[in-house]
């Protein structure tokens, strides 16, 4: 009887009367005796309610018709004020009043009912989104995960080896590199091979918000890193066509998958849109998002960022194993035909996506996982380092390495940990359907401990993360081939100084400076200014460019174009 709603009812019906009797007083006429009705509902949820309704004799409506009157408005408006009051009534309804039984009951299996502490004083809309939230969460897979990863680093670490079985740059035969990319040409002709970009981070650190793949790092054409990858996958789909089906042979198209982020999601495919997808059909071009984790405690509980919402965090760029079976991009390359990718990353300037002869030579050796590996620039580059721990191939961050055993050279005084990791891989299709399943059952993550922001202050909490090279284990077969740092190496990290847009710029002009030179080509001028871009569309990798370029002298710091 007393509930918010019918006492709210009551006044305004009280109200109403008010008005009316006064209304009456003075315009007596306009009235025409009314009648009201007082009428009663009921709601399963508000219970008994009543309201006030009015109705006209014949003669009053049709005097209604003839004048506009105080009642007319007063009655309009007060009908208004009713639906409004109804519609928040109905709206209150709707509320999620008490926690769903199998939420809850899911929740205090885990141990993890305490988010739902202070629920009834939430409003709607935080009770939905941390509802939505919790929901999110497998509680399963959560602490299966916990419990792995705290095993995995408790576990004594083991003796680190050089990596075995890298094929250097000086190993390969003129013969080997032919087969390799004439097999890695064929895979792409035949539709086998796609790229996976890993594009989830932002230009923060290069003083910008958007997605870094946006990030224009000042060549002379102004291509973004996303139009650098872009169009050298449009330039090798037509290598590929013409090297294994002629000049007339029809361009099948690469799918490019790219993993995105929930913070750069949205403004990365708006950037596609705008841009025609930078020449490529939309068709095969494919967007899917980094997976989360929710933060939790040391004792492995999950708390609240803020009122309404869960604390979460990305799950680290091997989250993609997992994102592409959940999302459904493991079965469109099944479908698609495609057999194999070559996974880069969005913030190399030189990257070289597809390339041929990596891709080649992996599936000519039957590797299930590849990597492209440079050479350390010097013994106490902070790079993580391919090694063999417990008979495993496995990524050695430097902290892990330690400055003595990061410098220590064999006899012939070449470095025996100097294969960088720099993020070039290649992954079967069939592996990656292996890995997800395995990891979401028996995948352990690195834990990362670190003060997050919670409703109630900052945590000593935990983040779970996986990196993408900690899958290599997993294989039967992994290939390590040297990449040459400076044609595929040129990485864009900070503002300014080492891993700039700077030297990235610098990096890439240098090199396409060398390719036209190479193909009989003169820039004018002197020393570091005298260089030019060669524009993907032209040359992939400095080919195709003698028949542009002999004879001809192109101003320092423009494009070069086709005659």
């Amino acid at each position: 009887l007393f509930s918010p709603t019918n006492i709210s009812t009551f006044f305004g019906s009280f109200k109403f009367i008010a008005l009316l009797s006064l209304e009456f007083i003075l315009t007596p006429r306009a009235f025409l005796r009314p009648c009201f009705v007082l009428a009663s509902t009921s709601s399963p949820r508000c219970g008994s309610a009543f309201h006030v309704t009015a109705q006209l004799p014949p003669s009053a409506a049709r005097g209604r018709a003839r004048s506009d009157s105080t009642f007319s408005r007063l009655f309009r408006r007060h009908s208004w004020q009713q639906k409004q009051r109804r519609g928040r009534s109905n709206s209150l309804a709707a509320m999620v009043e008490a926690v769903p039984t199998d939420v809850m009951e899911a929740a205090q299996a885990a141990g993890q009912d305490h988010v739902f502490k202070d629920w009834e004083s939430l409003s709607s809309e935080q009770q939905a989104s941390l509802l939505k939230d919790v929901q999110a969460v497998d509680f399963k897979h959560l602490e299966q995960s916990f419990t792995s990863s705290q095993q995995a680093a408790n576990k004594a670490v083991e003796a680190v080896e050089p990596a075995q079985g890298v094929t250097a740059l000086k190993d390969l035969t003129d013969e080997s590199r032919a087969a390799a990319t004439q097999q890695g040409y064929k895979l792409i002709a035949e539709g086998k091979l796609g790229v996976l970009l890993l594009a989830g981070g932002q230009g923060t650190r290069l003083g910008s918000s958007a997605p870094k793949g946006c990030y224009d790092i000042g060549l002379p054409s102004g291509s973004p890193l996303f139009a650098l990858q872009a169009h050298r996958i449009r330039r090798l789909q037509s290598l590929a066509a013409r090297t294994v089906g002629g000049d007339s042979a029809e361009q099948k198209p690469m799918h490019w998958y790219i993993m995105t982020s929930p913070a750069t999601d949205a403004a990365t495919q708006e950037y596609f849109q705008q841009h025609q997808h930078f020449g490529l059909q939309p068709s095969q071009v494919h967007f899917f998002q980094q997976g989360q984790m929710p933060c939790i405690t040391e004792e492995g509980k999950i708390f609240k960022a803020e009122a309404g919402r869960l604390a979460w965090a990305p799950d680290g760029n091997g989250g993609l194993y997992s994102a592409l079976q959940r999302q459904g991009l493991l079965q469109h390359m099944a479908e698609a035909g495609v057999e194999a990718v070559d996974c880069v990353s969005v913030d190399n300037a030189l990257v070289a996506p597809g390339d041929p002869l990596f891709a080649g030579h992996c599936w000519l050796e039957g590797a299930e996982c590849g990597a492209k590996v440079v050479a350390k620039a010097y013994p106490e580059e902070k790079v993580g380092v391919f090694a063999t721990q417990g008979g495993e191939i496995k990524v050695v961050e430097y902290s892990e390495l330690g400055p003595d055993l990061a410098a220590k050279a064999d006899e012939n005084g070449e470095l025996l940990y100097n294969w960088s990791n720099v993020c070039m891989h290649y992954f079967r299709r069939d592996f990656l359907e292996a890995v997800a399943m395995r990891l979401h059952t028996e995948g352990h993550f690195h834990i990362a401990r670190k003060s997050i922001p919670s409703v109630d202050g900052p945590v000593k909490g935990i983040k779970l993360e996986l990196f993408i090279f900690d899958t290599f284990p997993m294989a039967s077969k992994v290939s390590l081939l040297e990449a040459p740092r400076v044609s595929q190496f040129a990485p864009v990290k900070n503002k300014e100084g080492q891993d700039s847009p700077a030297t990235a710029r610098e990096a890439l002009l240098k090199l396409h400076s060398g390719w036209v030179r190479a193909a009989g080509g003169a820039i004018d001028g002197s020393g570091d200014e005298a260089v030019v871009e060669v524009p993907a569309l032209l040359s992939y990798g400095g080919e195709g460019l003698d028949g542009v370029c002999s004879g001809r002298t192109f101003t320092a710091g423009t494009v070069v174009d086709a005659k």
